[in-house]
C-alpha cells in the first residue's frame, strides 16, 4: 500500500564566493619605511550568492622569498554578506634590495551548512 507525496522539498545552495583585490600601497610611517615595513590595502569581497562565513586570510606567500608578511597570520577578517567588502591591510618586510615583488595570498570561509571554501584554490 503507497500513498501520494504529501510534501515536496525543494531549496537552492548559496556559495560565498571571495574576491581579493590590491588597493594601495604605501609606508605608513617614516618608522614603518626605516623597518621596511610596507602596508597593502586590499580589499576582500563576497562576490557569491551566499555568507561568507569567519573569513580568514590564512597566508600571503611572497616571491623573491626575501619578502615576507610581518602581519601576524592566520588573520580572522569575519562574515561577509554577499555584496560586501571589507579593507584587509598587510604589512610586509620588504628589503631595501628589492625593487618590486608578487603575492599570492590564501583565504578561507565556510558557508552556512559548514563547508569550507579556500581562495583563490588551496595552498601548495
Amino acid at each position: 500500500l503507497y500513498s501520494p507525496l504529501s510534501n515536496t522539498a525543494a531549496g537552492t545552495t548559496t556559495i560565498p564566493r571571495l574576491a581579493w583585490s590590491k588597493q594601495r600601497t604605501y609606508w605608513a610611517s617614516w618608522a614603518d619605511y626605516q623597518n621596511r615595513q610596507l602596508s597593502i590595502d586590499y580589499r576582500m569581497s563576497n562576490t557569491g550568492t551566499g555568507i561568507a562565513i569567519a573569513v580568514t586570510v590564512q597566508a600571503s606567500l611572497c616571491s623573491p622569498g626575501s619578502v615576507t608578511v610581518s602581519t601576524s597570520l592566520p588573520l580572522t577578517v569575519g562574515d561577509l554578506d554577499p555584496g560586501i567588502s571589507r579593507t584587509v591591510t598587510l604589512k610586509y618586510f620588504v628589503p631595501a634590495s628589492v625593487g618590486s615583488f608578487t603575492t599570492t595570498t590564501y583565504a578561507t570561509c565556510s558557508d552556512d551548512a559548514g563547508r569550507t571554501y579556500w581562495f583563490p584554490g588551496p595552498m601548495p
